[in-house]
C-alpha cells in the first residue's frame, strides 16, 4: 500500500502508527482502495470503495458503505484528511453520534472556497459534487487542523473557522546528511502525472538547460492514463534529457534524493510538499516554480521560490556552479527539518486527536471508558 500512498496517506499513515501505540487506542484506517500486497502496519486497513464505474468517479458514492463501517465500528473519535466527498459523509455521522471530527487540510483547495480547478473534462459534475459535499463537511466539522499560517487564513476567510492547530507535516527524519558529489548536478522531480503538478515545465527546463549536458533529469511518478495528459505522457516517454523512473515506492524516492543534488517542484500550488521535507533531509535543494512554505524558504536560506522559468533556469545553472552553495543550503535544511519536522509533530498530533475524543466522552458521560476507537 505504502508505495501508491500520496503526501496525505502518508501522513495519516504515520498518525495511525503513533496512535495505536497508545494504551488502550485501537485505529482503524479506512481506504477508498486498498492494494491486494500492502506492507506491514500495527493497525488494521480496511477499504470502503466499490467497484462501479461511479466509485472511480468520486469517493462520495462510498457514502453507503462508509456509513456502514463507521457503524459497525462506533468510533469515539474520526480523524479525516483531506477535503472530498468522505468529509461530508463523515462530518453527519459524528454529528449524528455525538462523537467528534478533527479534519486535517491537505492542502490550500482544502480551505479555499472556491473552485479552483482550471482544466474541465467528463468528471466535471463529479468533481463540483464533491467540492461541494467538502465544503458541507469542512463546515461541520468538531475542529479543523491546517498545516500552515497561509491555510490558517484562507479557512478563516472563507469557512469563518478557526484552525484548532497550525501543525507541521512529519516524517522520519535520517540522523545524518548524505556525501555528494562536487561535479555536474542531479535534478530530480516527484509528484503524479496531473495537471496541477505541471510536469510539462520539467521537460520545458531540462530544454532550457540543454547546453548542459553534465545536469541530469529525473522523474518519479504515477503515469497517466486520462486524455488531457496524454499529449504530456508522449512527451516524456519521447524526452532524451528526461528520465522518467516511473512510480516507486517512497523508500526509493528517499534513496533517489540522497542521490539527487536539487529537487524541483513545477507544482501550481500544494498544501505543505511531503518531497520538500524528503528533499531537506536527504541534502536536495529544493528550487520551487511557485509553492512556498509560508514565503519563508528564501527568508530561511533552506531554498528557492523563483516565480518564473527564467528565475528558476538561473537557480539551476547557480547551484551547479556552486557546490559549496548546495552544501550550506542542504546543512541549513536538514537542522529545520530535523527541528520541525520529525516525527514529534505526530505524537503532537496524536495528543490532541486524543484529547478531542477524552473530552466528548467526558460530555457525554463515558468518561469511564478504557478504551478509545
Amino acid at each position: 500500500m505504502f508505495a501508491r500512498m500520496g503526501g496525505a496517506e502518508y501522513q495519516a499513515h504515520h498518525l495511525a502508527t503513533e496512535l495505536e501505540g497508545r494504551d488502550g487506542v485501537t485505529v482503524t484506517y479506512l481506504a477508498h482502495a486498498v492494494p491486494e500486497r500492502i506492507s506491514q502496519s500495527s493497525y488494521l486497513i480496511r477499504k470502503i470503495a466499490g467497484d462501479n464505474a461511479l466509485n472511480r468517479r468520486a469517493v462520495l458514492f462510498d457514502a453507503i458503505t462508509l456509513w456502514r463501517t463507521l457503524n459497525e465500528l462506533r468510533p469515539d473519535v474520526i480523524y479525516q484528511r483531506g477535503k472530498q466527498g468522505y468529509t461530508a459523509i463523515c462530518a453527519h455521522y459524528a454529528k449524528r453520534a455525538g462523537i467528534p471530527l478533527v479534519f486535517h487540510a491537505a492542502s490550500e483547495t482544502d480551505v479555499n472556497g472556491r473552485w479552483r480547478r482550471r482544466w474541465l473534462s467528463m468528471n466535471a459534475p463529479f468533481d463540483l459534487l464533491e467540492v461541494a459535499a467538502g465544503n458541507w463537511g469542512v463546515r461541520r466539522a468538531t475542529c479543523i487542523v491546517v498545516q500552515s499560517k497561509r491555510q490558517e487564513v484562507l479557512l478563516r476567510e472563507f469557512f469563518g473557522r478557526s484552525a484548532v492547530k497550525v501543525m507541521r507535516n512529519f516524517q522520519p527524519i535520517p540522523g545524518s546528511l548524505p556525501m555528494k558529489r562536487s561535479t555536474g548536478l542531479r535534478v530530480l522531480w516527484v509528484g503524479n502525472i496531473k495537471e496541477v503538478k505541471r510536469p510539462d515545465l520539467f521537460l520545458e527546463l531540462a530544454g532550457r538547460l540543454a547546453g548542459f549536458p553534465d545536469i541530469e533529469f529525473w522523474m518519479v511518478g504515477r503515469p497517466a492514463n486520462y486524455r488531457s495528459m496524454r499529449a504530456t505522457m508522449a512527451a516524456i516517454h519521447r524526452s532524451e534529457r528526461v528520465r522518467f523512473l516511473g512510480e516507486l515506492p517512497i523508500d526509493d524516492v528517499n534513496g533517489l534524493m540522497a542521490e539527487a543534488d536539487v529537487f524541483v517542484n513545477t507544482s501550481n500550488f500544494e498544501g505543505f510538499p511531503n518531497t520538500f521535507i524528503q528533499a531537506w533531509s536527504r541534502g536536495a535543494v529544493v528550487a520551487s516554480l511557485n509553492v512556498d512554505i509560508d514565503g519563508g524558504m528564501e527568508a530561511q536560506g533552506v531554498g528557492y521560490c523563483a516565480r518564473s522559468m527564467t528565475r528558476l533556469t538561473e537557480t539551476i545553472v547557480r547551484l551547479r556552479a556552486e557546490p559549496k552553495l548546495r552544501q550550506e543550503i542542504s546543512e541549513r535544511a536538514f537542522a529545520v527539518a530535523r527541528r520541525d519536522y520529525s516525527l514529534r509533530n505526530a505524537e503532537e498530533l496524536a495528543d490532541l486527536v486524543l484529547r478531542v475524543a477524552i473530552r466528548q466522552l467526558d460530555l457525554v458521560g463515558d468518561a469511564g471508558r478504557d478504551k478509545v476507537q
